[in-house]
C-alpha cells in the first residue's frame, strides 16, 4: 500500500499563456515558482503556481499561442468539475471585487453549510473555487480530522449536510482529546 501525504499539483493543459499567468499572479496573487519548457512536449511551457502551503498548480501552455489547438475545460461527467483553493475568511470578499472589477464573471458567494464560496472561470475555461470556512480550524488540527468528526456529528444530528455548528463542535471535541 502506498502511503500519501498530500496532492502535490493538479497539472492543466491550456491555451492562453500570458492570460493565465496575468490570471493566477495578479488576481490570486500566487507566485510562479517554476517556468521552463514542457520536459516532455518541447512546444509547450511548463508553469507551476505556488497556491500556498507547499500546494501547487501546474499549467502546461502552447509557446505559440496562435497556432494552439486546444479545447476550453469543461466541467461534468468524465472532466475535472472544479478547482479549489482555501482562503482567510477576511480575503473572500476583496477577492471577489478584484475579479469583478477584472471583468471576471463570479458566481456567489454561496453558502455552504461550514464554509462560503465563490466561483468563477480562468482563462482557459477552468472553474476554480476560492472558499473559507466560517469558523477556521485552529493551529495544529488537520482539516481531515474536522471534517470527519463533524461528519459524525452531522449524521447524528440527522442532518443533510455539514453546518458550522458541526464544525465547531468537532474542533471542541478534538481539543478537549488533545488537552
Amino acid at each position: 500500500m502506498v502511503r500519501t501525504l498530500r496532492i502535490s499539483h493538479p497539472a492543466f493543459s491550456g491555451a492562453k499563456s500570458a492570460e493565465t499567468i496575468r490570471f493566477y499572479t495578479e488576481l490570486l496573487g500566487m507566485e510562479i515558482v517554476l517556468r521552463q519548457d514542457n520536459l516532455d512536449y518541447p512546444s509547450e511551457e511548463h508553469l507551476f503556481f505556488h497556491v500556498g502551503s507547499d500546494n501547487f498548480i501546474a499549467y502546461f501552455v502552447p509557446k505559440d499561442e496562435a497556432n494552439a489547438t486546444y479545447e476550453q475545460a469543461r466541467s461534468g461527467s468524465g472532466w475535472m468539475d472544479h478547482l479549489a483553493l482555501d482562503v482567510d475568511a477576511a480575503e473572500l470578499a476583496p477577492a471577489l471585487e478584484r475579479l469583478r472589477a477584472a471583468g471576471v464573471e463570479v458566481d456567489g458567494p454561496i453558502d455552504r453549510g461550514y464554509e462560503r464560496s465563490i466561483y468563477f472561470k480562468d482563462p482557459n475555461g477552468v472553474t476554480v473555487e476560492l472558499l473559507a470556512w466560517i469558523t477556521p480550524p485552529p493551529a495544529g488540527i488537520p482539516q481531515a480530522e474536522i471534517i470527519k468528526r463533524a461528519q459524525r456529528l452531522r449524521e447524528q444530528r440527522g442532518a443533510s449536510f455539514i453546518e458550522d455548528e458541526d464544525v465547531r463542535a468537532a474542533i471542541a471535541e478534538l481539543q478537549s482529546v488533545r488537552a
